[in-house]
């Protein structure tokens, strides 16, 4: 297989063919874009045959299809990935771990310390991007499913692998926060500026973010199961009903009769509408006709008054802006962004961004309520501590 030399080279070719490759991605889930169908939209045969031989496209008997390394990319660039994978984030999880060792390894040449010190920020930069954009990927791909996948038990199993994509992304954000309190000491000395520092902050901003869309996502696969199996246990009941119909015993076996007679059935019917027409002789005839007639017409004109009657205008007073603050907290939110935290339960309420200042006492109420409603979700330390005249013991998530 050829390739090409230089990036020019390659534009080059890939604009020169634009069409081809706009009608093979437009193809890509469809596997059955024909040789002579691409013959098509090129020039000559000998440019079809280069983009073979440089592996741009693949040649499988009388049909072709994008190499996976190209439509890969235009995937990810235009955020249409199928493949959900938290692969990326792995990787540059590792990569950040691997960067913060050699650079405390190199302790005697700082030269070589700065190209580290890029690399761990561009890693930071990456993390959260790839989080960020496999999470809006996520939520495409999960709506898709539900409403395009026929096949039932496709569709629940394609939920659930993205379920565990989801997982997986939280739990890989989790290691990375854990990775940046434990490092803590070591980046705040990277640069003599404040770069890195403003850097994370940015990054854990991302990554509260990124956990509020995760958690709604998983609440939305739930509730698409929960669907799921209530038409699978309907279907069940039909089919079981039908065969016992089949065999002339649901009358005797079931009360299938009596919620019949229960039912209204004009209640499903639609409302039937009969139009009257007058007769010509009767209009052409009869002096009736003739009020009838100007009846019509005055309700006509009424209809059409109506209709070009512009409405009334707003006033001043109903043109002003009013806000109406509800000065509401939901406990269960909290409870939600906390189990992707490493704090302790008192510490996360005391400090969580409300919408609306709140005072301590309002907030230990909090503390206590999301206690008593996710007992079963908490780690209840003996250790204890004081915070003025409020005395709590340490409370984490379950491992």
């Amino acid at each position: 297989m050829k390739v090409f030399t230089n990036l020019n080279e390659l534009i080059k070719r890939l604009y020169a063919e634009r069409k081809l490759l706009h009608a093979l991605f437009q193809a890509r889930l469809r596997f059955d874009f024909s040789y002579d169908e691409a013959l098509e939209l090129v020039e000559n045969e000998k440019n079809l045959r280069l983009l073979i031989d440089y592996g741009v496209i693949r040649q499988e008997g009388d049909l072709i299809e994008l190499e996976e390394m190209y439509q890969h990319f235009f995937e990810d660039v235009l955020r249409l990935n199928e493949d959900i994978t938290s692969s990326s984030v792995e990787e540059n999880l590792q990569a950040l771990k691997d960067n913060i060792d050699f650079y405390l390894k190199e302790r005697k040449h700082p030269e070589v310390q700065g190209k580290y010190v890029r690399k761990i920020m561009r890693s930071l930069r990456n993390i959260s991007t790839q989080a960020s954009t496999k999470t809006i990927e996520l939520k495409r791909v999960i709506n898709d499913t539900f409403r395009q996948e026929r096949n039932y038990e496709i569709k629940r199993s394609k939920l659930e692998t993205n379920l565990a994509t989801l997982e997986s992304i939280s739990s890989l954000i989790r290691q990375t926060e854990r990775l940046l309190d434990e490092k803590k000491e070591t980046l705040e000395v990277l640069t003599t500026d404040d770069r890195i520092t403003r850097l994370i902050l940015n990054v854990k901003i991302q990554f509260k973010d990124v956990f509020h869309s995760l958690i709604e996502l998983e609440r939305i696969i739930r509730d698409y199961l929960n669907q799921i199996d209530a038409h699978n246990r309907l279907v069940k009941h039909l089919r079981k009903l039908k065969y016992l119909k089949d065999q002339l015993t649901w009358e005797r076996t079931t009360n299938v009769r009596d919620i019949l007679d229960r039912c209204n059935h004009q209640n499903l019917e639609t409302a039937s509408y009969y139009s009257t027409k007058v007769s010509l002789s009767f209009l052409c005839n009869s002096d009736d006709a003739i009020d009838l007639i100007d009846q019509a017409r005055k309700n006509i004109s009424r209809i059409r008054t109506l209709k070009n009657t512009p409405a009334t205008p707003l006033t001043e007073n109903e043109l002003l802006a009013e806000c109406i603050v509800e000065d509401f907290v939901d406990t269960d939110s909290i409870a939600n962004a906390f189990s992707a935290s490493s704090q302790d339960l008192y510490s996360f309420v005391i400090n969580y961004p409300y919408s609306q200042p709140q005072s301590r006492e309002r907030k230990v109420e909090y503390y206590l309520e999301i206690i008593q409603n996710h007992y079963n979700k908490l780690l209840i330390t003996g250790d204890w501590r004081q915070d003025g005249n409020v005395e709590y013991p340490l409370i984490y998530n379950l491992p």
